[in-house]
C-alpha cells in the first residue's frame, strides 16, 4: 500500500490481491474507492463467503466506524485500486448534527440486521435463495484455505473447464479461459488435474479426472475409476470438495 495526504483525506493505493483490512481487526477509518475494485468476504469458521464487489465511488468500512466495532468482513483489492482514506474520528465528526447522526446510526443498524437476515436465510435454503453473480456458472473458494487464493469469483465461459493444484511462487490462482490452477502447496487432497466442469445438452456437470483422493459433489463421491465419475450440478450453489468429507479444499460452483 502507498499513500499521499491531502486536505480531504489520504490517498492510498493497493496492489492486486492486497488485503485492505481483515475480519475482526480494529477499524481505523473509511475508504472511498476512486478507481479499481474491492471484494468483500466473510468467514465463518473454515467457510468463506463472497459478500460483494465494490467499485468507483463506493464507501468501504463506514459501518464499523459508525458503530465503533471491529470489522465484520475482510476486504481485498481484486485489481489495482486507489481510494481516499478518511480517519475514523474525522469521519464521525462530519456527523455532528444529531438528526444526521440518528439517520446514519439507524442505517448502520439496518445493515447489521441485513447480515443476520442473510445468514438465517442461507441456513434455511442457501441454494434456492442465492442470487446469481453472473449469467455464467461461477466458481469460488468455500473454505478459508481456498478463498484466500481467489481475488474474486471466477466466471466459467469455456467448457471443459479444468480445476487443479499447481506448484508456483504465485500467491493467487492462475486463471486461463479453460482452466483454474490453485497454488495449494502441501494440500495433497487437490491433484494437479483434479476435476473439470463440463456442459452436456445445456446442463452443467462435474467430472473427476482420476484424482488421487476423489471428488465430492453435494456429498456424492466421484472417481474416474469408480462407479460414478460425473455429477449434474443443481441451480444455485453446489459444494465441491477435493478429497473426502474432512478435506479443507472446498469450492462453491454457482449455477444461475
Amino acid at each position: 500500500m502507498s499513500d499521499e495526504k491531502s486536505n480531504f483525506g489520504e490517498s492510498v493505493s493497493f496492489i492486486k490481491g492486497e488485503t485492505i483490512y481483515a475480519q475482526g481487526s480494529e477499524s481505523a477509518g473509511v475508504y472511498m474507492i476512486m478507481e479499481g475494485q474491492i471484494d468483500v468476504w466473510r468467514t465463518d469458521g473454515e467457510q468463506a463467503y463472497h459478500i460483494a464487489s465494490l467499485g468507483d465511488g463506493e464507501l468501504l468500512g463506514e459501518v464499523s466506524v459508525i458503530e465503533r466495532r471491529q470489522h465484520s468482513v475482510t476486504a481485498k483489492a481484486s485489481e489495482p485500486t486507489i481510494a481516499l482514506f478518511i480517519d475514523a474520528k474525522a469521519f464521525r465528526r462530519s456527523f455532528a448534527d444529531p438528526l444526521v447522526r440518528h439517520v446514519v446510526n439507524t442505517l448502520a443498524a439496518r445493515l447489521r440486521s441485513s447480515y443476520a437476515a442473510a445468514n438465517a436465510a442461507k441456513n434455511i435454503s442457501e441454494q434456492n435463495l442465492a442470487a446469481p453473480k453472473s449469467d455464467n456458472p461461477t466458481i469460488e473458494g468455500a473454505s478459508r484455505m481456498v478463498a484466500d487464493k481467489f481475488l474474486s469469483f471466477v466466471e466459467v465461459t469455456e467448457f471443459p473447464f479444468l480445476v487443479g493444484n499447481i506448484t508456483t511462487t504465485e500467491k493467487h490462482c492462475i486463471l486461463n479461459p479453460s482452466s483454474l490452477k490453485v497454488p495449494l502447496s502441501g494440500a495433497h487432497e487437490l491433484s494437479d488435474n483434479h476435476f473439470e466442469i463440463i456442459r452436456r445438452s445445456g446442463e452443467i456437470y462435474i467430472r473427476d479426472l482420476g484424482s488421487s483422493h476423489g471428488t465430492l459433489v453435494n456429498s456424492l463421491a466421484l472417481s474416474k475409476y469408480g462407479a460414478v465419475a460425473t455429477a449434474k450440478l443443481l441451480p444455485g450453489k453446489n459444494e465441491i470438495v477435493a478429497g473426502g468429507a474432512e478435506s479443507p479444499v472446498r469450492f462453491t460452483v454457482t449455477i444461475p
